[in-house]
């Protein structure tokens, strides 16, 4: 997430889903489609830093290794920028 909105990514609905929902912390909402990821997967980690998303590893199938990065201050795409060191299924995710 972001200071102002938290993010969702992926997911069975019912296919693999690659889109990246966003949504205000500041009202209630309902989420908006911002952007996809280079894939679609399921059971990918969520991480963040200050400025950015990322989702990594998953199901799509097969497992996942591909690190996908979307900016907080624009809605996007992901890009792939990087590679885990193997692909992973249900990886935990963490925010800086």
């Amino acid at each position: 997430s972001s200071t102002a909105s938290g993010y969702t990514s992926g997911g069975s609905a019912p296919l693999y889903a690659n889109t990246i929902d966003k949504f205000p912390f500041s009202s209630d909402a309902n989420a908006t489609d911002v952007g996809d990821l280079t894939q679609g997967r399921n059971f990918a980690a969520g991480q963040s830093s200050s400025a950015s998303g990322y989702t990594s590893g998953g199901f799509a199938p097969p497992y996942v290794n591909t690190i996908d990065k979307f900016p907080f201050s624009s809605d996007a795409n992901a890009t792939d920028v990087g590679d885990l060191t193997q692909a992973r299924y249900g990886s935990a995710g963490q925010q800086v």
